[in-house]
C-alpha cells in the first residue's frame, strides 16, 4: 500500500513463508538510513498509524507517503551466524533509456541472528548499513557487514550443491542474478512514461541502487530503488570509470587528439576490470526493443 495526502490508498505487496500474511513491514518513502521503518503483525496497527497520518496531513502538517509491504518471513540466512542480508545493485539508466546492471554487488549483511519472534529488534530485521555499524558486534563475521557476490556465490555452492550443478555452476550467476535483471527491466519499464528525458541540448542519465531480498526458496524479492545510492568504497574506482564509459562516452566520446596520453591506460584499466567481472552490462536496449523480432531480454 501506498499512502499520500489523498485518502486513496492502492496496494504494493508480496510475501512468502507461513507468516508472510500478517507480518507487515512500513517505511516512509522519503525516508533513508533505515529510519522509522516499522515492523507489525496485525492490520490494525497498520491502519491506525495510516489514520494518524492522515490526521496530520488534514491538519496542514507535512507527511510523508508511506509503503507498506508484506513482511518476507522466511529469508535467506546466512551460514555465518544465522543471519540476514540483502544485496544492492547498481543500475544506469542512460539518455536513450537504456539500462545496464553493474556486474559486481554486495550484500549488506546484519549484525545478529535472525529472530522472527521479536519484531522490534531492528538489527536483526534491517539491513541497512547505517543501522549494522551502531551495534556492538559489528565486524564480527564481515569486516564491515559486506560480502562481495564472489564470497556468496561459494557458500551458496556449498550450500546447494545440486542446484548449484543444475544452474552451470553458479547459483548466482544462473538463478539469482536472472530475476534480478528480469526485476531491474520490468521496473524501469514501468516508470518510463515518469522518467524518460527528451531534448536535444541535455542527455541525462541516472543511477539507481536496488534492494533485494533472497527468500529461503532462492526466489528473489525487490525491496526498494533508492534515487541517491551510496557505492561500495572497494568497488568505487572502476566503477566511476565505467559509468563515464557507458552513459558518456557513447553520447560525447572523448577526443583521441586530447586524451591520446589517457586512452592506453584507461582502455587497460577497463580490461582488467571486464577481467575481474566488473563494469555495466547492459539488460535492456531501447533500440532493439523497438525491433519487431526482439527477444526478451532477461528471463528467470
Amino acid at each position: 500500500m501506498h499512502l499520500g495526502r489523498s485518502p486513496r490508498v492502492s496496494c504494493l505487496s508480496y510475501g512468502s513463508g507461513p507468516k508472510a500474511h500478517n507480518t507487515w513491514i512500513l517505511k516512509p518513502s522519503d525516508g533513508c538510513k533505515g529510519n522509522n521503518i516499522t515492523i507489525v503483525s496485525e492490520i490494525d496497527e497498520i491502519e491506525a498509524h495510516l489514520a494518524a497520518e492522515e490526521a496530520k496531513a488534514a491538519a496542514g502538517e507535512a507527511v510523508s507517503s508511506w509503503v507498506v509491504q508484506r513482511y518476507i518471513s522466511n529469508p535467506l540466512l546466512l551460514e555465518g551466524g544465522g543471519r540476514k542480508f540483502d544485496m544492492r545493485c547498481w543500475v544506469l539508466l542512460d539518455a536513450e533509456y537504456n539500462i545496464h546492471l553493474y556486474r559486481q554487488g554486495v550484500l549488506r549483511t546484519s549484525a545478529v541472528a535472525y529472530d522472527a519472534s521479536d519484531l522490534t529488534n531492528r538489527f536483526a530485521h534491517l539491513t541497512n548499513h547505517c543501522i549494522a555499524v551502531e551495534h556492538a558486534e559489528y565486524g564480527k563475521f564481515e569486516a564491515t557487514n559486506e560480502m562481495w557476490f564472489a564470497q556468496f556465490d561459494e557458500e551458496l555452492s556449498r550450500r546447494f550443491p545440486e542446484q548449484a550443478e543444475a544452474a552451470g555452476g553458479s547459483l548466482l550467476q544462473g538463478r539469482l542474478l536472472p530475476q534480478i535483471k528480469r526485476q531491474v527491466v520490468q521496473t524501469m519499464l514501468a516508470a518510463r512514461e515518469r522518467l524518460e528525458g527528451s531534448g536535444d541540448y541535455y542527455r541525462p542519465f541516472h543511477l539507481f541502487g536496488y534492494d533485494f531480498l533472497v527468500d529461503s526458496d532462492l526466489r528473489v524479492w525487490l525491496c526498494e530503488i533508492n534515487a541517491s545510492p551510496a557505492v561500495a568504497e572497494h568497488l568505487l574506482p572502476a566503477f566511476v570509470k565505467s559509468l563515464v564509459a557507458s552513459a558518456v562516452d557513447p553520447f560525447f566520446p572523448p577526443v583521441p587528439e586530447l586524451f591520446k596520453h589517457e586512452l592506453p591506460a584507461a582502455e587497460k584499466a577497463a580490461a582488467a576490470a571486464a577481467a575481474r567481472g566488473e563494469g555495466f552490462e547492459k539488460v535492456y536496449s531501447s533500440k532493439a526493443a523497438a525491433a519487431p523480432a526482439a527477444a526478451p531480454v532477461a528471463a528467470e
